[in-house]
């Protein structure tokens, strides 16, 4: 069958030309197929000759399968011949022509677009670091204490973030309303669970006693009927506990750690922290450089790779939902979304998504990065614990796999990185007051100035 292809960005278009005589042998192949589902008086089923089916139910009864035959052997002849401009979808088939004995047919199809690629190496990017202080570490230091405090009931008065155990009951002039009472309630004052001015009345009170807090719930309050209105809590305290925090030294530090020192903790802290913040810094520079690749380049995007980035962005998202305990129909059911509303939303997000795919596979292409089998199995070897017990095992066909991918992207990325131009940071200037300026009134007022993948392969 004759063809000719054309290419216009990332959709090819082959039209075909099918002769009288391939015309006759589609129509033949389409009788001997279909024939078992006519029936023909004086013929058992599917013994009926072609031209006398086509007597009884019309000169055109094989025409759409002969059509649907002859595509696709159009199709498949292409697929063996043509080596280049691979598929990334199935065709669409329209006809150009037909005369009842020969056909003319068209099928498009999309393929992976080019990309014209921006600089890849040598890319300008702001350096991302992220120092670890002294600072830091004591403020970590101070969270675990707290998280180590000790509730101790007292009978003193009840203090800004001491624990008030309350039974409570609200009522709105004099009605009370739904979710505004509970018992043995624990309340951190200060934490700024309640609405405003409810934790600050409950200052003061000592255990036993009785208060009616009065309090006003705001006009963007939830409840409808609650907004604006003015509430009244009869309160009963049960207790008032205060938090006893350890001190921070030497014996702390070893119930708390496998540390005998308060310094070797903290040593351990930082140099945790250190390591969080480089490995930080280095996700962020190889995103710099990344997107601003990325912003450089350009790609006509067919449709189906921009939906098949979705489906990948699903598939994520539903395995997320999954480790939180939430199916992904419940979620969009609470959210009162739908899925396609969810990718329709994310259509754009998709779109770079698919752009960046398609970047890093060029550059990828363009530098000739490859891994090896023996490189993939030391990084298996190098990072799987040993076994209690006997040998390690070899990596399977799919962890060899997935091995050399991500090899093959940490070159790309140490690559791209090493050859980045990093500029730091520009440090932000003190904040500094302005003079006081006087006013008609004579108040004074100061102003204070401040300044604020990856890796698939396309199918």
């Amino acid at each position: 069958m004759k063809y000719t292809k054309s290419r216009e960005k990332s959709e090819v278009s082959v039209k075909f030309e099918a002769t009288e005589e391939e015309w006759k042998a589609a129509q033949m192949k389409a009788y001997q197929e279909t024939k078992g589902k006519y029936n023909v008086p004086g013929f058992r089923k599917g013994k009926a000759p072609k031209h006398m089916i086509e007597t009884m139910y019309g000169p055109s009864v094989f025409v759409d399968d002969a059509m649907d035959i002859i595509i696709r052997e159009g199709w498949e002849q292409f697929l063996g011949e043509e080596k280049d401009d691979t598929p990334i979808d199935h065709p669409d088939a329209s006809i150009d022509s037909f005369d009842g004995k020969t056909l003319a047919f068209t099928l498009k199809y999309p393929v992976k677009p080019e990309v014209q690629l921006g600089e890849y190496k040598g890319v300008k990017i702001t350096k991302a670091e992220y120092p670890v202080t002294d600072e830091q570490v004591e403020a970590e230091i101070k969270s675990m204490l707290n998280r180590n405090a000790r509730e101790e009931e007292t009978e003193e008065a009840a203090e800004n973030g001491d624990i008030v155990n309350l039974d409570y009951s609200g009522s709105v002039d004099g009605v009370k309303f739904d979710g505004g009472t509970a018992e043995k309630y624990s309340l951190t004052l200060g934490s700024g669970t309640f609405i405003p001015g409810f934790e600050d009345q409950l200052i003061g009170v000592k255990k036993g006693e009785e208060k009616d807090v009065v309090v006003k719930f705001p006009e963007d309050y939830h409840a409808d009927e609650l907004k604006g209105k003015e509430a009244v809590f009869a309160c009963k305290i049960n207790s008032v506990s205060t938090r006893i925090i350890p001190e921070a030294d030497d014996e702390w530090a070893k119930d708390v750690s496998e540390y005998e020192t308060l310094a070797d903790l903290k040593k351990s802290i930082k140099d945790r922290m250190i390591k969080s913040s480089a490995d930080r810094a280095k996700r962020d520079n190889e995103n710099a450089v990344i997107n601003a690749i990325v912003d450089a380049s350009s790609a006509d995007i067919p449709e189906v790779l921009i939906q098949s980035y979705l489906d990948d962005m699903l598939r994520d998202f539903e395995m997320r939902l999954y480790y939180q305990g939430m199916k992904l129909e419940d979620y969009f059911k609470y959210m009162g979304t739908t899925v396609e509303q969810w990718r329709k939303d994310r259509h754009d997000d998709a779109r770079r998504g698919a752009l960046t795919r398609l970047c890093l596979e060029t550059i990828i292409q363009r530098e000739g990065i490859t891994a090896t089998d023996e490189e993939a199995e030391k990084e298996y070897e190098d990072s799987m614990p040993a076994p209690a017990e006997g040998e390690k095992r070899k990596p399977d066909e799919r962890e060899i796999a997935y091995l050399k991918d991500k090899i093959v992207m940490d070159k790309l990325l140490a690559l791209l990185v090493d050859s980045a131009v990093m500029t730091e940071k520009a440090e932000e200037e003190p904040k500094s007051e302005e003079a006081p300026k006087p006013k008609k009134t004579t108040k004074t007022t100061a102003k204070t100035a401040t300044k604020t993948t990856a890796k698939k392969k396309s199918e």
